[in-house]
């Protein structure tokens, strides 16, 4: 929340915080230096001003001094001294309600929630003027578990302020929070209707649904996205994800080949997700973009595993050799099993036996069980 530092200057003004005549002419007037650095942006050499001042000094006002040393210690993170003087400004006088506002975002920051409500409450009149402010309070009773307080204080934003959108934007985050989905999506629809609303408002909406396992409102909501943002990768990316959620794999597919399109990077997925939908074609064509040879290499292998072309997992392995990839098991086996498969046995033997991987190893155990059937009796062979 963006507060404003205009009120309390015009108070510190308004009392005359220049014009000390009572002091001597070679005399500095830290309180008035200080108000100058403020209004410059220069807080820490404010704060030295400030603890030049000798608060014995009975021309001092103290209201003046409190409220600067408040607005400085906020502004240098100090938080909890910030108030402390805030309070005691009060104390000597300061009637002015803003600075509840003050101490309320101070509060707000330290986590206090309660004390953030009892200080808003005390600019009950100023509050209800300020959106921004009044959903500030919503987030702390939010924060404090008092749900129902919360989402009555933004029903009056709406209706104070029906045209504060963000309202509706943090509400249908806490509908999300209490699994109330479709009152969620109402809000969702308002926001997305009436706001100012770019990709990344779009993402966390998606996202937040999805997140609730709210598949077919998310991928609705998503695929309306997907058609005024059609060049945006990432929510190209996040209906894709959500179709795989539902098993739609070959949308899915079409969806990462879309973003393999804009960007690179997505090559690699686009092609596994035409293995999964068994397109092998394009899934190859993918593969054979990739710059990295290792990862080419490793996909490629999955490919042809999966549609059986085992002559093509042995035509690779010189190249498998090339880049240390048959130092990876799970590619040593890869082509053990390939050289089972076509019947080469003394190939596939010999790469069994670099096998160390307790799973694989097993594996190879049953695959030398069936080597020797096809030897002994070709009849008991199961390839």
């Amino acid at each position: 929340m963006k507060l404003l530092l205009t009120t309390i200057f015009t108070i510190l003004l308004s009392t005359g915080i220049y014009a000390d005549t009572k002091k001597n002419q070679d005399e500095v007037d830290y309180v008035a230096l200080a108000t100058v650095l403020i209004k410059d942006g220069y807080y820490t050499r404010a704060n030295d001003a400030l603890n030049q001042v000798d608060l014995d000094d009975e021309t001092i006002d103290k209201v003046q001094y409190y409220t600067l040393q408040g607005l400085v210690k906020g502004k240098l993170g100090m938080y909890e001294a910030s108030n402390k003087n805030f309070y005691l400004a009060i104390e000597a006088g300061q009637t002015e309600k803003s600075i509840y506002l003050y101490i309320a975002q101070n509060s707000f920051k330290l986590k206090k929630y309660g004390e953030a409500i009892k200080a808003l409450n005390s600019a009950k009149a100023i509050v209800l003027q300020k959106p921004n402010i009044m959903a500030l309070k919503a987030e702390c009773y939010f924060q404090l578990k008092e749900y129902d307080r919360a989402l009555d204080v933004l029903a009056d934003v709406n209706t104070i302020h029906p045209k504060y959108y963000d309202a509706y934007r943090q509400r249908f985050a806490y509908y999300i929070s209490l699994e109330l989905y479709q009152s969620a999506l109402k809000d969702a629809e308002v926001y997305l209707t009436h706001a100012k609303v770019n990709e990344k408002v779009l993402l966390s909406f998606i996202s937040a649904l999805r997140e609730a396992k709210e598949y077919k409102k998310a991928t609705l909501l998503a695929e309306k996205a997907h058609l005024k943002y059609e060049t945006n990768v990432k929510l190209i990316i996040l209906l894709a994800t959500l179709y795989i959620d539902q098993d739609m794999i070959h949308p899915a597919a079409d969806l990462f080949d879309q973003a393999s399109l804009l960007d690179r990077k997505y090559l690699k997925d686009s092609a596994e997700m035409f293995r999964r939908s068994r397109e092998y074609v394009q899934a190859l064509y993918k593969n054979s973009q990739l710059l990295d040879p290792k990862q080419k290499y490793k996909q490629k292998i999955a490919i042809y595993l999966e549609y059986g072309n085992y002559e093509k997992v042995l035509s690779t392995r010189s190249a498998l050799e090339r880049n240390g990839l048959l130092k990876d098991q799970n590619i040593l086996y890869a082509l053990a099993y390939s050289y089972y498969v076509t019947g080469d046995f003394d190939e596939s033997e010999k790469l069994l036996k670099r096998i160390s991987d307790s799973e694989l190893f097993k594996k190879g155990i049953e695959l030398r069980k069936n080597m020797n059937k096809c030897k002994n009796n070709h009849w008991e062979c199961t390839l």
